[in-house]
């Protein structure tokens, strides 16, 4: 008797990445980190749809991180700012972090994609809400330098700090 094998619609996908749609928008401003809106809140004062649609028209790349579901679970880019620097930037769903595999798969896949990014922009820099502690850690983990503190930074005027990475 032969091997059961599951349906392909039951089988997971891999997980990866795939240039942003404009659907992607929706998707991932309705399952955002909880961290991720307030730092909008605190930066911009945008929503997170309004925040995510100005990163989607300004960014080059900007991308979808897939989960191995098949379900988009964040959003990353570059605003450039010259021909050789840009603003990155990642907001995220919570998806990202609850699935131990996709999380793996995101850590060991950013590492590749900054690697990539670098040779277009060799200076990537931005601020991050002081509150938003993995985001803190993950750039840190990426190799990103924290430069200085703006103690009053954006709407809410809240601690931030900028990185850079060169």
């Amino acid at each position: 008797m032969g091997r059961f094998l599951p349906h392909k619609s039951e089988q997971a996908v891999t997980a990866y990445q795939r240039p942003t749609e404009i659907n992607d928008v929706r998707v991932i401003s309705e399952t955002m980190r909880v961290e991720d809106i307030a730092e909008i809140k605190a930066h911009s004062g945008m929503t997170p749809e309004a925040s995510l649609f100005y990163c989607f028209f300004k960014s080059t790349p900007c991308m979808t991180m897939i989960s191995r579901h098949g379900h988009p679970m964040g959003m990353w880019g570059v605003v450039p700012e010259s021909e050789t620097s840009g603003r990155i930037w990642m907001l995220g769903s919570q998806s990202m972090l609850d699935d131990v595999k996709d999380k793996r798969t995101f850590l060991r896949e950013s590492k590749i994609e900054l690697r990539k990014v670098l040779k277009q922009y060799p200076v990537l820099f931005n601020v991050v809400d002081a509150r938003n502690k993995i985001h803190v850690r993950w750039l840190q983990w990426m190799g990103f330098i924290f430069i200085r503190k703006h103690p009053q930074w954006g709407t809410e005027e809240r601690l931030f700090y900028e990185f850079v990475r060169i």
